[in-house]
């Protein structure tokens, strides 16, 4: 498999290369032997280079967390912080984030930090990053701050790729089921409708009902499929809204069974998300506030009643007990980092213990959706036929 690495090489100058090996780690370890510095490494697969360009059209999203690591790696050499931006700007094809790299050159070249760079480049850089940074121009390590980022959006995206991928086959079924159950009626049961309208005897109630079903989808199957396609439009740019995913992970949250297990995963991509700001030298409450995003509505609100308490002098662990943000073992885990001052390392083990538990989740809802659609899919299908070749029953027995 190709890999794309970007590297130093013997001058000192950043290079993308493209290595075959069995994993990143054999790539890395091929282009060091060939006396290279290794700054990135990623799959160059087909579905990659689909993604690349898709993201190299004019809207595509900057890739701050590509951004994170090259720049890591950069100052990690000894490159500093304006020439390390011209370097990456250098590399960078699309004109969108080249123009990005630009800007945050000129506000560095006019004196402004960093942070205060990144804060007026709109809204490429999440305020987490630009919190992390602002925290390690204080307190210094830019580095280690963007190494640490890069580490806890890659762990969420792990995980978030797993929830999305025990969501495809199921959708999958689906999708092909639906297929199948049209096909049947557009084109099959049509045919035997005309068939058995000549026999001259009186179908069962559910034949006649599949019969006429039948014959709507094949009369009007066009405008059934522009209608599709419009309403398949319509959620897709509905979902584009923010307002429209917060209605829907509400109605998730909402739902008995998932909801819980839904709201255990946010929480978990919250308290790992705190874990990094407050590791980077971010005050509890602010990094608490920094990361509010990541979980429901109905847990922000619970959260700030949490953080009015503790500006107060409340405890921590007694604030997120009493608001219904912490269970038995965060509540215990949290009294444990209140007595050792260690909060960060506290926060990434109930971040751990949550992952473990929606993992777990969803280990079992595979085991258990996925048989359930299969037997779904059939049932509908295996009715359809079996309303279908009732009538032709009924005839050949009365023949005998």
């Amino acid at each position: 498999m190709k890999y794309v690495l970007r590297v130093f090489d013997t001058r000192g100058l950043v290079q993308t290369i493209r290595i075959d090996g069995e994993s990143l780690a054999g790539a890395s370890a091929l282009a060091q032997a060939r006396g290279l510095r290794v700054i990135s490494v990623r799959a160059d697969a087909a579905r990659k280079r689909a993604g690349a360009a898709w993201r190299s059209l004019p809207g595509a999203k900057f890739d701050v967390d590509l951004f994170a690591r090259e720049l890591a790696a950069l100052l990690d050499a000894g490159v500093g912080v304006i020439d390390a931006l011209r370097t990456l700007g250098w590399n960078e094809r699309r004109e969108a984030s080249a123009k990005i790299y630009r800007d945050l050159l000129r506000q560095l070249e006019e004196g402004h930090p960093l942070s205060a760079a990144l804060e007026r480049s709109g809204r490429a850089f999440p305020v987490v990053l630009i919190a992390c940074i602002k925290a390690s121009e204080q307190t210094g390590g830019l580095a280690d701050s963007l190494k640490r980022y890069s580490r806890n959006s890659a762990t969420l995206k792990a995980l978030r790729s797993r929830v999305v991928s025990a969501a495809i086959y199921p959708m999958v079924l689906l999708v092909v089921g639906a297929a199948v159950v049209l096909f049947l009626l557009a084109f099959v049961v049509p045919r035997f409708a005309a068939l058995l309208e000549h026999s001259g005897r009186e179908l069962p109630l559910m034949s006649r009902w599949l019969m006429a079903w039948g014959a709507l989808v094949h009369e009007h199957g066009a405008g059934l499929a522009t209608g599709s396609a419009v309403a398949l439009s319509g959620v897709i740019l509905a979902l584009r809204r923010k307002a429209v995913r917060d209605w829907i992970a509400d109605r998730i949250l909402a739902m008995p069974g998932i909801g819980q297990h839904f709201r255990i995963y946010r929480q978990s991509q919250f308290f790992r998300t705190c874990a990094m700001l407050v590791d980077g030298g971010i005050p509890v409450v602010q990094a608490f506030e920094l990361a509010r995003g990541l979980i429901s509505r109905a847990n922000r609100d619970a959260l700030a009643l949490a953080m009015k308490d503790v500006r107060n002098g409340g405890k921590i662990s007694d604030a997120f007990r009493n608001c219904g943000l912490a269970n038995a073992i965060t509540y215990r885990l949290l009294t444990v980092a209140e007595k050792t001052g260690s909060l960060g390392p506290v926060l990434d083990k109930i971040a751990a213990f949550q992952e473990a538990h929606v993992s777990r989740a969803i280990d079992l809802l595979a085991r258990l959706i996925e048989p359930l659609m299969m037997i779904l899919i059939g049932v509908v299908i295996g009715g359809i036929v079996v309303l279908m070749y009732m009538p032709i029953f009924e005839l050949a027995s009365s023949i005998q």
